[in-house]
């Protein structure tokens, strides 16, 4: 049971003890302050008067609230076509419960996106257990979690893993080598959430493969030496992220705030070792850096009628990127790198209720880069130690991107709804989704079973 209704439950229990003791307390001063019969003034010894009538019974304490069944049911979220503009004031979408996991608790359905490959069912009576499937690039990402109302955990794992074993031998000679390669996109990552009064807090932590990295270990024997040589790239990336929100008391202005930390590795190593004596090799590719990036997000309800509301928000970032220093070809020399930003993407969302099974909803953003920078220092000429030549470039810009509008549409009925969203070339050009080998008109399109 949940720790904050078993103390309401017992506050109950104790608060109608009370309320018993103090009608109980209350009915025999009642009894004792009735009015006594009236004694006549020209009878000085007359007898005593009839007793008053007793009092009626005290009314009993209503029952105690099962705060269990008067809890508020969840909202059923919406699919993936909803609120593409990521407006925080909108209602939540399926993905947006997944990447907060306590906010699956009391939810049972399941979904189905066949645009993205998406699916996800969300089953029990008690903490809900939730499963989903997509594909993450070229492989498929499964996501298994449980949920209650305090806190909410999840794992997605995506595999592509490989290990091989060598042997050679000849009579002169053996060889060994044992290969571990790991695919790209391969990827493992928990979530973890849970509210916090006013607020709630969420984590996530991943490690991913972002290109076919291999690790080989050699062995070689004969009758007079042994060598051996280990060899291994890596290319991943290390990550984690902590964000706030106002979500469980917000009720006009919804916002949230967050950081995202990422190390990127990109390097190559190698050792050799041969009796006595080993060389080793360890190069940083150009690419290998550290990735920082704040965010705040906030968004607010600006109209609003019977039927219809209209939301207006901002999505903000500020990402600094740190390469690493790297040693140039003439391995003289060290060079520094890095970038860093401010980018605004200002949202509008709008949504009408059509009858009670119709909604249509839209969105329409687009992105500034109110400030970025990238700064360069390097060698550009070297003789010797005295004769250094030495360039830095810095460039700074501030340019609005390209403005995007999109709309959809819901249809429930009962437990059943569909929601869909339309693809930018059909509205230039209606027929061209049945005319192309893609038949990509539909940009987005899942159904719920609500249970």
């Amino acid at each position: 049971m949940d720790i904050k209704l078993i103390t309401l439950t017992a506050a109950f229990a104790i608060a109608s003890a009370m309320a018993q003791e103090g009608d109980t307390a209350q009915a025999a001063p009642e009894q004792n302050s009735a009015p006594a019969a009236e004694v006549s003034t020209s009878q000085t010894t007359a007898a005593t008067a009839k007793a008053a009538p007793a009092p009626a019974p005290a009314a009993k304490p209503a029952p105690a609230v099962d705060t269990a069944t008067t809890a508020k049911a969840p909202a059923k979220p919406h699919g993936i076509a909803y609120n593409n503009v990521g407006n925080p004031a909108a209602s939540p979408t399926i993905r947006d419960n997944l990447d907060k996991p306590y906010k699956m608790a009391g939810i049972n359905l399941v979904y189905m996106e066949p645009t993205s490959e998406f699916s996800a069912v969300a089953f029990g009576s008690g903490n809900t257990k939730f499963i989903s499937f997509e594909n993450y690039n070229n492989l498929a990402m499964a996501t298994v979690g449980l949920a209650s109302r305090g806190l909410g955990i999840s794992l997605s794992y995506a595999l592509a893993k490989e290990l091989t074993f060598t042997e050679t031998k000849d009579p002169y000679e053996k060889e060994d080598e044992d290969t571990y390669t790991v695919g790209a996109n391969d990827i493992l990552r928990l979530r973890l959430a849970l509210p916090l009064g006013a607020f709630d807090f969420n984590a996530s932590a991943f490690w991913l493969t972002y290109q076919n990295e291999t690790s080989t270990d050699t062995e070689q024997k004969d009758a007079d030496s042994k060598s051996t040589t280990e060899t291994e790239y890596d290319y991943w990336d290390l990550g984690a992220t902590v964000a706030i929100s106002n979500d469980p008391s917000a009720k006009n202005i919804f916002w949230n705030a967050g950081v995202n930390f990422t190390r990127h590795e990109n390097s190559y190593y190698r050792e050799t070792k041969s009796g006595s004596s080993s060389t080793k090799t360890e190069t940083t590719g150009k690419d290998a850096h550290i990735y920082i990036q704040p965010s705040f997000n906030i968004g607010g309800t600006i109209l609003r009628n019977e039927f219809a509301r209209v939301l207006l928000g901002v999505n903000s970032r500020a990402p600094f990127i740190f390469y690493d220093e790297f040693k140039d070809e003439s391995n003289h020399n060290k060079d520094s790198y890095f970038t860093m930003g401010v980018y605004a993407t200002p949202n509008i969302f709008a949504e009408l209720k059509l009858g009670n099974c119709w909604r249509v909803f839209g969105g329409a953003n687009y992105t500034w880069a109110v400030f970025s920078m990238e700064s360069e220092e390097f060698i550009t000429d070297y003789n010797d130690e005295l004769d250094i030549v030495k360039s830095s470039i810095t460039r700074m810009s501030s340019r609005t991107g390209v403005a995007t509008a999109s709309l959809g549409a819901r249809f429930q009925y009962a437990s059943f709804a569909v929601e869909a969203s339309i693809e930018d070339n059909f509205y230039s050009n209606p027929f061209t989704g049945f005319s192309d080998t893609n038949n990509d008109f539909i940009a987005n399109f899942g159904a719920f079973i609500y249970f």
